[in-house]
């Protein structure tokens, strides 16, 4: 089968590689991948920055977004069945630990994640246990369930900030995650809707203003705190959802937030200034998590299937998995909100 493999840890080494078809366990399915989606985490580990709970295997298949139609099997499998479309989870916990016994698999310490501990979803084929697989509503296209991993995220967060009807949001960078907050944060009720990028943002700004942002703005040319304050009545935002690849936001993020706000972070970066003064004066509430539950996942099928959030809004670039150069490139340039492999 064709795989986009990590081949070394020289930054920026992949090759577009045969290998073999994997064999399901007893307990495990094989997935024929139709659609895959390439995130940040993925270009981290081309880059060779990832810092996770694991080192990463190399020579490893990357990916971890994905969904597909069942090819096979294993002879344990009892609700599983050959054809039939699935999205799937790609994070499982030991088991064994006190976090996953609280039902809290995303903070075991050995967890096993797709594309990241192991061989991933950028291939034709992907053996995955039957416990992550769920099946797909009919009006569910593939193309949108490839987005489920970062949806389930949103999700996550959703939970955390308690979104209300009227309230106000900022959208601290228009990539994969904030534009999926953007929709579900539409959703919830949230009226004013804001969303801070840059110059390099252009082509995300327009695709937000589509999806409902009430106010777009560009970081690199005007005040991000002024322009907030000036949408909010000099209120600040009640929820503010941080997606950026930068620590730098954290200069002025908290002044962005109303009193009693709530924050749900995403940045993937190990360090940061930040306020404390400030999170106490207002009163706010912080949350960070990682990954995503059951619930969350079985959750974002059910945005999907009422159409409350589209993930195909957001692909602009379509490409191959012989075309992996072109797809990465895509996206360091920022020409596309999501790029997706289809098979």
């Amino acid at each position: 089968m064709k795989a986009i493999v990590k081949t070394d840890q020289k930054p920026g080494s992949f090759a577009v590689m045969d290998m073999p078809v994997p064999k399901p366990g007893a307990s495990e399915v094989l997935v024929a991948i139709k659609a895959a989606g390439l995130c940040y985490t993925d270009m981290s580990i081309l880059k060779g920055e990832y810092k996770g709970r694991k080192p990463v295997p190399i020579p490893m298949i990357m990916g971890h977004e994905a969904a597909g139609v069942i090819a096979a099997v294993g002879k344990a499998v009892s609700t599983a069945r050959v054809g039939q479309r699935v999205g799937f989870e790609v994070l499982s916990g030991c088991g064994k630990c006190r976090n996953c016994r609280l039902g809290n698999k995303n903070m075991c310490t050995d967890w096993n994640h797709l594309g990241i501990t192991c061989h991933g979803t950028f291939a034709e084929y992907a053996v995955v246990s039957e416990p992550l697989m769920h099946p797909l509503p009919e009006n569910v296209e593939l193309a949108d369930a490839a987005l489920l991993e970062p949806l389930s995220l949103v999700v996550r967060s959703v939970e955390h900030v308690q979104a209300r009807v009227g309230e106000s949001a900022v959208i601290i960078g228009p990539g994969t995650v904030g534009l999926l907050h953007l929709q579900a944060l539409k959703a919830a009720g949230v009226a004013k809707l804001i969303v801070i990028g840059l110059d390099a943002d252009k082509i995300r700004f327009g695709i937000a203003e589509k999806l409902g942002a009430t106010q777009i703005v560009n970081a690199s040319a005007e005040d991000p705190v002024q322009a907030v304050l000036r949408g909010t009545a000099g209120l600040g935002a009640d929820i503010l959802i941080e997606t950026a690849s930068s620590p730098k936001v954290w200069d002025f993020l908290l002044d962005l937030m109303a009193a009693k706000g709530r924050m749900s972070v995403f940045g993937l970066y190990p360090e940061s200034r930040f306020q404390p003064l400030a999170l106490i004066r207002k009163g706010i509430t912080l949350f960070g998590d990682v990954a995503f539950l059951t619930r969350h996942f079985l959750q974002a099928i059910g945005w999907l299937e009422a159409g409350k959030v589209s993930g195909q809004a957001l692909v602009t670039r379509r490409f191959r998995l012989d075309q992996a150069g072109q797809a990465f490139a895509a996206f360091t340039n920022k020409e596309t909100v999501k790029v997706l492999f289809e098979l």
